[in-house]
C-alpha cells in the first residue's frame, strides 16, 4: 500500500477507531453508573478485565508461574506485548493495550484496503471499517485483548490471498494462528483461494504453504504445551474444562432454542437470539462477497457453537472477521442504513457494560 493509500484509508479508519473507544469509555460509564453496593471485580480492573489479567500475568510470571490453565491463551500476544515493552515506557498494562489498539487500528487499515480491491467501492468499504468499529463484541478490540493483532494478521491475510502472494500469506496465517487458535481456520480461505478457476498455477510450494501454515503454527504451540507440561493436548484439554466436551452445533442450536424460554433465557438463550443475527449476516455475506469469507466466518461459528458453553460466542463470531461484509451489506440497503449502526452501536455499549458488570463473559 503506497503512502497515499495509508493515508486515505487513515481519513476513514482513526474516525471509526476513535468513536468506538469513545463507545466502550459509554459502557464503563454505564456500568459505574448502575454499580449497586460492591464494585464488580471486573469493572475494578478496567481495560485488564477478564482475559487481560491473564495476559498481564503471563507477560510477568511466563507460563511457568502459572496454573496449567494459562495455556489455553496462546503466547503470540504476549511475545508481540513484550517486543513493545521493551521500547515503550508504562510497563506490561500500556504495551498490551498498546499492541491491542493499533493491531485493530492496523486492521481496520487493511479491511479498508481489502473491501476497496474487492468491490472497487469507497462507500462499501467505509461501512465495512465502521461495521467493524461498531460491532458489538468489538468492546475487546479496546481492552488488553488479543482480538487486536489477531485481526490484523488475518485481514493481512486475506487481502495477501486476493493477491496470491502465498508466503506472504502463509506467513501472516502462521502467526494468526500463534495469537489465536482460530487463526488454525484459515486454511478455509487458503482452500478456497489456491482452488479458485482464477488462481495461476504458478508458487505450487507456496500454495501449499499458505493451506498449512495455519494449523502447522497452531499446531506447533499445542506440541509445544504437551511436552512441556505432560498434559497431552493440553491448551485443547484446558479448554474444554471451561467451554464442556464438543457437541453437535445442530443440536447445541436446537437445545438452546429452548433456554429462550426457561430459566436461562438470560443466559445461553441471548446467545441464541445473537447466534440467530450472526446466521442472518452470513447468509447475507455468503450471497454478496466471494466463497472464502463465507467459508471463514461460518468455520469460525460453527467452532464457536461446538462447544456446550456459549460463553463469548459472540467475540468467537469477530474472530470470523469477514462476518463484518455482511453487515456492511445490510447497511447498505436503503431501509437498513441508518438502523444497522446505530443498533449495533447501542449492542456494543450495552455488551461492555454488562462485561464490566459481570453479567456477560466476553
Amino acid at each position: 500500500m503506497t503512502r497515499q493509500g495509508i493515508r486515505d484509508a487513515l481519513v476513514v479508519v482513526l474516525p471509526a477507531w476513535v468513536t468506538a473507544r469513545l463507545l466502550v469509555g459509554a459502557g464503563w460509564l454505564a456500568a459505574e453508573l448502575l454499580v449497586d453496593g460492591d464494585e464488580p471485580y471486573a469493572l475494578g480492573r478496567g481495560l485488564l478485565a477478564w482475559d487481560g489479567d491473564w495476559y498481564r500475568s503471563l507477560m510477568v510470571h511466563g507460563y511457568e508461574g502459572m496454573p496449567l490453565e494459562s495455556v489455553r491463551f496462546f503466547p503470540g500476544y504476549v511475545f508481540l506485548s513484550r517486543a513493545i515493552d521493551g521500547v515503550l515506557p508504562g510497563g506490561q498494562t500500556t504495551a498490551l493495550l498498546v499492541v491491542a489498539n493499533l493491531g485493530t487500528l492496523v486492521a481496520m487499515v487493511l479491511l479498508y484496503r481489502l473491501v476497496l480491491v474487492e468491490s472497487s467501492s469507497v462507500g462499501v468499504a467505509r461501512r465495512a471499517v465502521w461495521a467493524l468499529a461498531l460491532f458489538p463484541p468489538a468492546f475487546v478490540l479496546v481492552w488488553a485483548y488479543a482480538e487486536g493483532p489477531f485481526l490484523a494478521m488475518v485481514v493481512g491475510c486475506l487481502l495477501l490471498l486476493r493477491r496470491e502472494r502465498w508466503w506472504e500469506a502463509a506467513l501472516l496465517a502462521a502467526g494468526a494462528a500463534l495469537v489465536r487458535p482460530t487463526g488454525a481456520l484459515l486454511v478455509v480461505p487458503a482452500l478456497c483461494a489456491v482452488a479458485r478457476p482464477s488462481a495461476t498455477a504458478r508458487g505450487m510450494v507456496g500454495r501449499g504453504a499458505v493451506v498449512v501454515a495455519g494449523p502447522l503454527a497452531a499446531g506447533g504451540y499445542v506440541l509445544w504445551a504437551s511436552v512441556r507440561f505432560d498434559e497431552p493436548f493440553a491448551p485443547l484439554t484446558v479448554q474444554r474444562r471451561l467451554r464442556g466436551d464438543p457437541v453437535d452445533p445442530v443440536r447445541r442450536l436446537w437445545e438452546g432454542l429452548g433456554e429462550l424460554f426457561g430459566p436461562d433465557a438470560l443466559g445461553d438463550g441471548l446467545h441464541i437470539v445473537a447466534l440467530a443475527v450472526l446466521v442472518v449476516v452470513l447468509v447475507v455475506l455468503a450471497r454478496s462477497w466471494p466463497l472464502r469469507y463465507g467459508a471463514f466466518a461460518g468455520a469460525c461459528l460453527v467452532v464457536a457453537l461446538a462447544a456446550d458453553n456459549l460463553n463469548s460466542l459472540e467475540r468467537y463470531s469477530l474472530n470470523g472477521v469477514p462476518i463484518v461484509l455482511g453487515v456492511a451489506t445490510m447497511a447498505g440497503h436503503r431501509r437498513l442504513g441508518g438502523l444497522v449502526p446505530l443498533a449495533s452501536g447501542l449492542a456494543l455499549v450495552a455488551l461492555s457494560a454488562a462485561a464490566w458488570s459481570g453479567s456477560y463473559v466476553p
